[in-house]
């Protein structure tokens, strides 16, 4: 099923009144689905391809907008093995403890190696309720989400706040 479909079918139930921006959330939301489905071209002609990662989706919109009953949506149906949802500040506690981690092991830089180990875990990344809200934690994700979306691993967040202000100190 798609995120449409469940979508239209909540509508059609009554237990949703149509909202246009939710439909058109939905949509993106399965095309999101649909890029993460799709084989990755690989072998000899792969290198030439110019077909990027599908890179992600960011639903913001004020409370009770039905931003998570979207992300519970495409979640449930999205077609990817390695997937996990997870809510953001729960997420950045694992994040810091792990780069904590890296650092005990005096190796360098600890982001990186952060990084690749969530992208061996996960092919996508559904985050409920982001917000940023000091300056170490906006350059850590700066850094690890660039890393991220480099190695393939598609986001997709939901937040109160349009992108401009996710971070205004």
């Amino acid at each position: 099923m798609t995120v449409v479909t469940a979508y239209k079918a909540l509508v059609a139930s009554g237990e949703l009144r149509p909202d246009p921006e939710q439909a058109a959330a939905a949509a993106r939301l399965d095309t999101l689905a649909q890029q993460l489905a799709a084989p990755k071209a690989s072998g000899f002609f792969a290198r030439f391809s110019k077909q990027a990662d599908p890179r992600g989706v960011y639903l913001w919109g004020g409370v009770g907008r039905g931003k998570s009953m979207l992300m519970d949506l495409f979640f449930a149906n999205v077609a990817v093995e390695k997937k996990r949802r997870v809510h953001f500040g729960e997420f950045m506690l694992e994040v810091h403890a792990r780069i904590a981690a890296e650092r005990r092991k005096e190796a360098g830089e600890p982001i990186g190696p952060v990084a690749a180990a969530i992208a061996d875990e996960t092919r996508l990344l559904a985050f409920d309720e982001m917000m940023v809200t000091n300056n170490p934690d906006a350059m850590i994700l700066s850094r690890l989400f660039t890393s991220l979306l480099e190695s393939g691993v598609a986001i997709v967040t939901t937040s109160n706040r349009p992108p401009a202000d996710l971070y205004k100190n």
